[in-house]
């Protein structure tokens, strides 16, 4: 099925801090970093990324759906009532499920037409910690409009979309245990936004596929570059929340710096290399590094005939459950394990079948508190109908936390899912997989479903 003239959509994102009343863990502070889509009459639904962020809880993260209701008083003024149901771990401070909610409600002033600022409290409780209490609440909130092009398409400013590796080196840096902190390497993706003429923002994740099990970022920034012909080279600074895995970040506040250089290898698709620094901003843990990436550059002047083709997206949310073999836990014992993933899917089109797709998953329930996966793959679709589609996918990866013994992190999998077309844009998927380490001891079938929704960009 080709899909056309797909409406456009806006976003809302907010990102906020959460000072915790009284904590009684090394977590004192959560940065809260949430995507929504705007649903009808001040309702939005979409997932939130809440990161240790002060304290000495670098490492902890929770992940899921969030839903907000916005109320105006004014043109200038309003009330947003937010709920929050997931789960994660991590800092050593959660155990069990790991599964979080949390109720919040801000006011909220229109500084401008897209930016608000946001005060207020929330309540939250995690299941296996003792984060049970209130917290005061400060934050911005961004609604860029999503532009229309005359060919119906929804265009957000997305620039690009990249895969990554990264090996990073932390000379004479300990681990939090004493000992001598590996070098760190790591696999994620990448998403860039322009915002001005050779400038872009950019949003991204990695986790640990080596020196650092259960070791995972997040990083924001602002990339210039400095076009050389069809290459370019470039300058970019970087803020954001990472620890797990031993590695020292303290409260989890870390920066980053680098530059490096772009190449075209095809019409559509860029090489990049880059050396930069890392540090955590609270303790000793400050390392170097490489980076290379391969990134999708969207909306290269090209041929006409490409210039009119839209871009191609599908977002999934699901849940997933790996019923856990006998090697699962490094402890050796699987009684009362029985994780649940909630799972979120970003699907790149490079043709009319064919995709690129990055998956993230965490911890809701289960026993493993903590647990996290990330992916990167490959999928082909094939039309069973005009109501069914079957979608076959390929993933390498990271993986890390609560105990399962994921080896060294590296992880693979393939998956096949079935999804019903409630329209064009929209599907329901159920699915069947494996996932297995390459020197753990995980080994696992996963049964997933889920919710689809397909789009387009110029």
């Amino acid at each position: 099925m080709t899909v056309v003239a797909l409406p456009a959509f806006s976003l809302e994102i907010e990102s906020s801090y959460d000072a915790l009343h009284a904590p009684d863990t090394t977590i004192e502070g959560l940065h809260r970093f949430y995507v929504g889509v705007p649903l009808d009459d001040g309702l939005s639904f979409g997932q939130t990324l809440y990161s240790g962020a002060y304290g000495d809880g670098g490492g902890a993260f929770f992940w899921g759906f969030e839903g907000v209701k916005r109320l105006a008083i004014s043109p200038s003024l309003g009330v947003a009532i937010s709920g929050f149901l997931g789960g994660g771990g991590g800092a050593a401070q959660v155990v069990g499920d790991g599964t979080m909610w949390r109720l919040g409600v801000v006011g909220e002033y229109a500084v401008t037409h897209h930016w608000s600022l946001q005060a207020g409290v929330s309540r939250l409780q995690v299941n296996g910690a003792k984060l049970d209490g209130w917290a005061t609440t400060l934050g911005l909130r961004y609604a860029p409009s999503a532009k229309t092009t005359e060919n119906g398409r929804n265009d957000m400013g997305l620039s690009s979309a990249a895969f990554r590796v990264t090996q990073y080196a932390f000379p004479d840096v300990p681990a939090r245990s004493g000992t001598p902190q590996e070098d760190l390497k790591l696999m994620g993706a990448e998403a860039r936004f322009d915002i001005a003429k050779g400038v872009e923002a950019f949003l991204g994740a990695d986790g640990a596929v080596a020196g650092g099990d259960g070791y995972m970022q997040v990083l924001s920034g602002l990339r210039k570059r400095f076009p050389i012909g069809r290459a370019s080279v470039f300058g970019q600074a970087s803020v954001g929340f990472g620890g797990g895995g031993d590695v020292d970040t303290g409260g989890g506040f870390i920066a980053g710096a680098a530059a490096g250089i772009a190449l075209p290898i095809a019409e559509k698709f860029d090489l990049e290399l880059a050396h930069g620094v890392l540090t955590a901003l609270d303790t000793s843990a400050k390392g170097h590094g490489s980076q290379i990436s391969i990134s999708r550059v969207l909306g290269r002047k090209v041929t006409d005939r490409q210039k009119s083709a839209a871009q191609r997206w599908q977002v999934s949310l699901g849940l997933s459950v790996q019923p856990p073999n006998d090697t699962y836990m490094k402890a050796r014992s699987h009684d009362d394990i029985l994780p649940i993933m909630q799972e979120s899917s970003i699907d790149l089109f490079l043709g009319e079948k064919t995709y690129l797709t990055g998956n993230a998953q965490t911890t809701v329930s289960g026993g493993v508190a903590g647990y996290a996966v990330g992916l990167l793959g490959a999928g082909h679709e094939l039309d069973l109908g005009e109501k069914w589609r079957l979608s076959i996918e390929g993933h390498v990866g990271a993986a890390g936390g609560g105990g399962v013994d994921v080896g060294r992190g590296v992880v693979a999998g393939v998956r096949g899912e079935i999804d019903y077309l409630l329209s064009d844009s929209n599907a329901l998927s159920m699915g069947l997989g494996l996932l297995k380490s390459f020197d753990g001891g995980l080994s696992v079938p996963i049964v997933q479903i889920g919710f689809k929704h397909r789009f387009a960009t110029r």
